[in-house]
């Protein structure tokens, strides 16, 4: 958990919400700090039994942003909910800052089954269980929200008195998409923690095909090299040893619709780390597997 710029959206405001699909909970909101400033929070997991497992996503978009695993339990008779963040996925914060302030959150959370919206006060603990900061996590249902944010956009899309300049720029529904997948922009780095000796990174186009191509290089070897970026996946195996292994991608050109995006997936054993580049031609991302 990082602090986020004073520079806030209306987005972020709005997009409280929550998904369910059968037994797994989805939730967008907000961490409020005690020094008053504001965090996007995703949250989600899985309840079986009254134990809950999955993770947390804080300052999505924002240069800090983390993606951390959480255990918890859900007491239905106290319509109580539980949960720690314990392990870090990855971050997009220096490795040198990994002073990761953890969220444990116990409060009440009534009738999960209806997704009933939940606030409350956590507790920041660092890995070793020193106390961080503190604060407040507010979270509710997204069906509602997501209905709201449709028909305001559409209205905003529609008006003849807003420029299509602006109209771009405050898409709330493009804001909202761009809260469910990490995005790596130029000069950016992700640092994702991956706990096997042979990992798969795979690269595709998730989107429209439109000849974006790239060149791709793994601790300063190139491995793809003017690379069409296609619909089928690519998949190239990476040996790591103890430390870290960088890779980078750089874009060739913008295709036929700009700006050059890939997909980007690193196959850790079960575990599946996603999220993609968004670039200019020229421009170059990065991620950093540490093996620990």
């Amino acid at each position: 958990m990082k602090l986020l710029s004073q520079k806030m959206f209306l987005v972020f405001f709005i997009s409280f919400g929550s998904i369910c699909y059968g037994q797994t909970y989805e939730y967008l909101g907000v961490i409020k700090l005690n020094d008053t400033a504001l965090i996007p929070y995703r949250l989600a997991f899985t309840e079986n039994g009254g134990d809950i497992s999955g993770y947390s996503l804080s300052d999505l978009g924002g240069k800090h942003e983390t993606k951390s695993n959480i255990r918890g339990t859900y007491i239905k008779k106290e319509n109580k909910l539980v949960f720690q963040e314990y392990d870090i996925v990855y971050t997009k914060s220096p490795i040198d800052e990994l002073d990761m302030c953890l969220v444990n959150f116990e409060g009440s959370l009534r009738n999960i089954e209806k997704n009933k919206a939940f606030s409350g006060d956590f507790k920041g603990l660092y890995p070793d269980g020193k106390k961080c900061l503190d604060g407040m996590i507010i979270m509710s249902n997204a069906k509602k929200v997501e209905a709201r944010i449709a028909k305001f956009d559409k209205k905003i899309q529609k008006s003849k008195k807003v420029s299509q300049e602006v109209k771009d720029k405050i898409s709330l529904k493009r804001s909202i998409d761009t809260l469910t997948m990490s995005t790596v922009k130029a000069d950016e780095n992700l640092n994702v923690f991956v706990k096997n000796t042979k990992t798969t990174l795979v690269i595709y186009d998730a989107g429209k095909v439109d000849d974006d191509r790239v060149q791709v290089s793994v601790n300063g070897e190139i491995i793809l090299d003017d690379y069409s970026i296609l619909r089928e996946r690519k998949r190239i195996p990476i040996n790591l040893e103890k430390g870290t292994s960088k890779i980078e991608v750089i874009a060739l050109n913008e295709g036929t619709s700009a700006p050059n995006t890939v997909k980007v997936e690193i196959l850790d054993g079960d575990n599946l780390i996603t999220t993609r580049t968004s670039l200019k031609t020229g421009d170059k991302a990065s991620l950093t597997l540490i093996k620990e």
